[in-house]
């Protein structure tokens, strides 16, 4: 059995073989109006690699920097290395970082002179510009940003938590500062307060309820539960990685089933879940790569 820092040549031929398919579909989606769906999916492959094979690469650095601890409950109390989840979240955010232009290829060669055509004689006023800014989506780019300077905001958090082991009653509510960002973008494009009312109450209080700013602070405190509801089970193997992948599997479903089918009409929502999407399925792979090695007998 290879020492835990290395890989098995089975395992680096897997690992290599997924991350160079990935990058050849990755490849193959710059045709037509773009494939960002089959490109995220791509990037999660390439993710779930570069996760699985750093996690073990990176484990003895992270010890001899004194992250490591004990597997409790075990005959055997090995030490193992701790703040694994820095090393997906460092690979989820780069890979959402350069998934950026994906979703919005289309909308990038519209925007340019010609509309991507360069066979169309376009007249001296759009010349001048060079770009037809107005046809970008620049909502949807705003939504994707946000949301991933929220999530830098909790990696943060998580990474401080790891590091200097901050008290529960000081971190519970970071995570609503780090849902200011998607609650500003969300205010400025949509501003919907609207609740759809569970049917037993709806002779009571409507079908729809408008709570007003209430529907802010609502969000916000979803975003405080979300991370402290997973981060409370923290120490049984696997058992937190393993909440969020079934959280994460159970959204990407209910986005898919929105998707369906894919023939026109679409259905109103169809790009707030394609963006769910994206964000999603990296984060599906990087979740699963520690999955592999937090489950019993963990590794890290």
């Amino acid at each position: 059995m290879p020492p835990p820092s290395t890989l098995s040549l089975p395992e680096q031929l897997s690992l290599l073989s997924l991350f160079l398919c990935s990058i050849a579909v990755v490849g193959n989606t710059f045709h037509g109006d773009g494939e960002p769906l089959i490109a995220s999916l791509a990037f999660s492959g390439m993710a779930f690699s570069a996760t699985y094979a750093m996690i073990r690469w990176l484990g003895p650095t992270f010890m001899k920097a004194g992250l490591r601890g004990k597997d409790l409950s075990k005959v055997h109390k090995k030490e193992i290395p701790e703040t694994m989840g820095a090393v997906c979240a460092v690979v989820y955010l780069l890979v959402a970082i350069v998934f950026i232009p994906f979703p919005f290829y289309k909308d990038i060669v519209a925007a340019t002179s010609g509309g991507g055509n360069r066979d169309v004689v376009v007249e001296v006023v759009n010349i001048e510009t060079g770009r037809f800014l107005h046809r970008f989506p620049h909502n949807k780019l705003a939504s994707y940003l946000s949301a991933l300077l929220s999530l830098q905001s909790v990696v943060i958090l998580g990474i401080g938590d790891d590091l200097f082991d901050i008290r529960w009653r000081h971190k519970f509510f970071i995570p609503a500062f780090a849902s200011i960002p998607i609650l500003i973008v969300y205010f400025v494009d949509f501003g919907v307060t609207h609740v759809v009312v569970p049917t037993p109450l709806r002779p009571y209080l409507g079908e729809l309820l408008n709570l007003g700013w209430g529907y802010y602070l609502y969000m916000a405190a979803i975003a405080i539960f979300a991370p402290n509801s997973i981060n409370i089970l923290a120490g049984i193997n696997g058992i937190e990685v393993s909440q969020s992948l079934v959280i994460a599997g159970l959204l990407a479903g209910n986005d898919i089933l929105y998707l369906l089918p894919p023939s026109p009409p679409l259905h109103p929502a169809t790009d707030s879940h394609l963006l769910s999407l994206y964000l999603l399925l990296p984060f599906i792979g990087v979740s699963l790569a520690l999955w592999t090695q937090n489950k019993y007998p963990a590794k890290v």
